[in-house]
């Protein structure tokens, strides 16, 4: 019960057990037919599967599939991709019950991660379609629950091929994540999943804050902050909302305003006041700061916001979590004409971008704890780190990681779901799909917009334009019609947030020491692997003139336990060590293979992974001391996504940090331009 009246909408999360079965490709419709006899059996299972959770993870767990990152076993479980996975389990006794108390009423079943696409059944009736794994679907099972439906099946069909490392981006329409396919930090495996808990929604057909938008900003010279609630996105269509209210509360201080008056600018009860039109305002009079990296206490703020009928029945409620604080983006010191802004301020104080660029912790991500997160973003703040780049190459990530980067005070650069491919790196232009990369950075912006961390929005890792022979070719800029797309869409649902086209921005991909003190070096990437000396690596970072470095790399190996444990040092000699190694590895092994072949493994491998951290923390140093000149040093890459041999990892697999990480740690952890928490505006708490 509601503190006013009975809810009139209600949820239930439809975590934990389900059962898993396998099918040849369509074996499962047919079995919906008179001819169900020839393929009533499924060609795995049934077993056991948790929600969320993968179809690999589940298999495994059974011992039907080989565990992927042992060796070279990622490779036999390949043939999951050519078959059809239903996840099944019971429907809820309430949902019956809840349309026999409430006839007039839905039911509807919220999917916010289903990776990639297939049908949604009750018993043996198709409720539903989906595909796509970068925006929540829906599905109303009221009729089917209506007509006696006792069991909820997930069926996931198709899985797009070629949207590996390798290929052209120009021909990828599919929405899936690139990475499963194979990239130089990972071999091939591909996640089928339903990556966060259905939910079960009861209610009103009409009366919902589905669309809801909570947004915070902080004024300095007031020192006063506002929540802005908009509501015009919502669904308020339904008889008992037209009299309806929206109470919000923050802070302890609570606002009332009546649906009908927000559009025509009215003041509310208590301290809500109507804005622009759907939405409404709360200030909160000197909030405490959040902060970047915070030495002491960083202040979240929770938001609640209820619809509420006349009567005082809740129709829906919608709860947030907020931060208050001043982000300003200005031009760094000396900064070419063109170059984007990227010295980043924050309540008033510089903060040098030191980052590492973001990839999932597993390719089967769904099967993760918490804890895992955790252990990963709070090594990465240990350190000194500031800033986080989720990269354009997986997904948006689950609500845990947005929610620790609140907590820890990192900042968030969140890419839309676009990258490179190597032979062409320019997305498709025309309408439809520019439509459909619209309703992606709108849906990323709806989950994601409130979060104090996320400071800035990316349209894709390393879009460029080819022209023939030059590969990558220049970076694009907003005049893309897809990205164009993106940004609009973006500003109208996340409006002052900052957004690129693309990264790296400017004239150049990669800097080129040649053309130092030329002002065509803004944001840009590598380099990933040096072969000089050196010498010859200082002079090109003493030298260096770039605004932005958002992706910088070397290569190193990855502890001996660690190879030991996962079988990378099971080869009766160095030329078979080195084929093992090339299935998860083989873009870094050119030292490997220059070195003396009577090395023990056990030095080259010391001697690597020393290398990386020298390298790393030379090229870090040089920018930091640039500093305002160069805004940030992004690390390619942060943590091992698969138990590499080599990588250009800073934490390994299990998480932890490999030589290079303490050394990066040593140059940032204690410098003043890594916090933004030195009283540069006053601030209670």
């Amino acid at each position: 019960m509601s503190e006013r009246g009975a809810s009139r909408r209600q949820s239930l999360a439809l975590d934990g057990e389900w059962t898993l079965r396998g099918w040849r490709q369509n074996d499962w419709e047919l079995a919906l037919t008179p001819e169900r006899a020839k393929v009533q059996n499924p060609d795995v299972g049934p077993v056991p599967a948790t929600v969320p959770g993968s179809v690999r993870g589940a298999l495994v767990a059974a011992g039907i599939a080989e565990d992927p990152a042992r060796g070279e076993q990622s490779r036999v479980s390949e043939w999951i991709e050519n078959r059809h996975w239903s996840f099944s389990r019971p429907l809820p006794r309430e949902a019956a019950a809840w349309l026999e108390a409430h006839p007039e009423d839905r039911i509807v079943l919220r999917g916010p991660g289903l990776d990639y696409a297939g049908t949604v059944l009750v018993d043996e009736t198709v409720v539903g379609e989906f595909a796509g794994s970068f925006t929540p679907h829906e599905f109303d099972l009221t009729d089917a629950v209506r007509a006696g439906g006792q069991a909820l099946t997930v069926m996931f069909t198709t899985v797009p091929d070629g949207l590996g490392q390798n290929g052209w981006t120009s021909r990828i329409r599919d929405w899936k994540p690139r990475f499963y396919y194979g990239w130089d930090w990972t071999p091939r495996i591909v996640q089928t999943a339903i990556t966060e808990a259905p939910v079960l929604e009861f209610g009103p057909a009409g009366a919902s804050l589905e669309g809801l938008v909570v947004r915070s900003s902080y004024d300095a010279a007031t020192r006063r902050g506002l929540v802005t609630v908009d509501v015009s996105g919502c669904r308020l269509d339904a008889p008992e909302a037209r009299d309806a209210s929206l109470e919000v509360e923050v802070a302890g201080i609570r606002g009332s305003i009546r649906i009908g008056e927000m559009d025509a600018g009215a003041a509310g009860a208590d301290a809500a006041g109507a804005g622009a039109a759907g939405t409404v305002t709360l200030a909160v009079d000197d909030p405490a700061l959040w902060h970047v990296r915070p030495r002491g206490e960083q202040p979240l703020y929770p938001v609640t916001v209820t619809l509420r009928t006349s009567e005082g029945a809740e129709l829906d409620r919608a709860e947030r979590r907020l931060g208050f604080r001043e982000l300003r983006w200005t031009p760094t010191e000396g900064a070419p004409e063109g170059a984007d802004a990227w010295r980043c301020v924050v309540n008033g104080a510089e903060v040098f971008l030191a980052g590492v660029n973001w990839v999932p912790i597993r390719p089967d991500y769904a099967d993760l704890a918490d804890e895992e997160y955790r252990t990963r973003l709070t090594s990465y703040r240990d350190l000194g780190f500031t800033l986080v780049r989720v990269w354009g190459g997986a997904a948006a990530e689950r609500p845990v990681f947005y929610d620790l980067c609140d907590e820890l005070g990192l900042l968030v650069w969140q890419e839309l779901p676009l990258s490179s491919s190597g032979l062409d790196n320019e997305p498709p232009a025309d309408d439809a799909y520019a439509a459909e990369l619209a309703g992606i950075a709108r849906s990323y912006a709806l989950r994601l917009g409130h979060h104090p961390s996320l400071v800035l929005w990316g349209g894709g890792n390393e879009l460029t334009r080819v022209p023939a022979p030059a590969v990558p070719g220049p970076p694009l800029s907003l005049a893309h019609p897809a990205l164009a797309a993106a940004g609009r869409a973006l500003a109208a649902t996340d409006p002052g947030r900052r957004y690129v086209a693309t990264s790296p921005t400017g004239p150049r991909f990669e800097a080129d020491a040649r053309e130092y003190g030329l002002g065509l070096h803004h944001d840009v990437h590598g380099p990933w692997e040096f072969t000089g000396t050196d010498a010859e690596w200082q002079a090109y970072w003493d030298g260096d003139d770039s605004v932005m470095r958002s992706e910088v790399g070397v290569a190193g190996a990855s502890p001996l336990d660690l190879l030991a444990h996962f079988g990378l040092l099971d080869a009766p000699d160095r030329a078979a060590l080195r084929q093992r190694w090339t299935h998860s590895s083989g873009w870094w092994l050119t030292r490997f293979d220059a070195a003396d072949a009577a090395q023990p493994i056990e030095q080259w491998v010391a001697e690597s992974a020393d290398r990386q951290a020298d390298l790393l923390a030379r090229a870090a140093r040089a920018t930091l001391a640039r500093f305002p000149r160069c805004a940030g040093f992004v690390v390619w890459l942060g943590h091992d996504s698969f138990p590499c041999a080599v990588s250009l990892a800073l934490l390994d697999w299990w998480g932890r940090p490999k030589p290079a990480a303490l050394a990066l740690g040593a140059v940032f952890a204690e410098h003043p331009a890594c916090t933004s928490d030195r009283g540069s505006l006053p601030s209670r708490g």
